[in-house]
């Protein structure tokens, strides 16, 4: 007996549990699929998906860095567990702690360049296929998607906070 759903069956199951408009069930199905890259990509870097996700936020956090307390925080877990996986990824070179000069009690995660690059190395066939993806569009077509996956990013924003509150 097959152990998992394919991604068409998830979507028949869930379609049967709600309705929505199609453009809301494309977006579903592109979270999902994104889901799967950072599987596939947390494999190929040798990571737990944990860590991967976590290696994500410090890394979007490069201009604003993040400390451990704050990666628990994003990741639902506990400072005692945040502390082990900052740990794991420091052991695994991806990241270093950094005191900030003006409050040595501030810890800041850095995500390690050689890191970084490996990341975006592995991930540039995709970013290409998505960028020749969106030449298949005139500038009109372009920018309704761009206005409805901003709008559904702020949307999923808004919800995520309405959910931790």
């Amino acid at each position: 007996m097959r152990a998992s759903k394919t991604p068409d069956e998830v979507e028949n199951l869930e379609r049967s549990r709600m309705s929505a408009a199609e453009l809301s069930w494309s977006l579903r199905a592109v979270n999902r699929a994104s889901t799967e890259v950072d599987q596939a990509l947390a494999a190929r870097l040798g990571l737990r998906l944990l860590d991967f996700a976590a290696f994500s936020h410090v890394m979007s956090a490069e201009s604003d860095p993040i400390g451990p307390a704050e990666l628990g925080h994003r990741l639902g877990i506990t400072s005692g567990s945040a502390t082990e996986l900052v740990d794991r990824l420091e052991r695994a070179e991806h990241i270093t702690r950094q005191r900030a000069e003006s409050d040595r009690r501030r810890v800041s995660l850095i995500a390690q360049e050689h890191s970084i690059r490996r990341a975006l190395d592995e991930l540039s066939p995709l970013f290409e296929a998505l960028d020749d993806l969106a030449t298949e569009f005139n500038e009109a077509e372009q920018a309704a998607i761009h206005r409805y996956l901003r709008g559904a990013k702020e949307r999923l924003a808004r919800f995520a906070d309405d959910l931790s509150s």
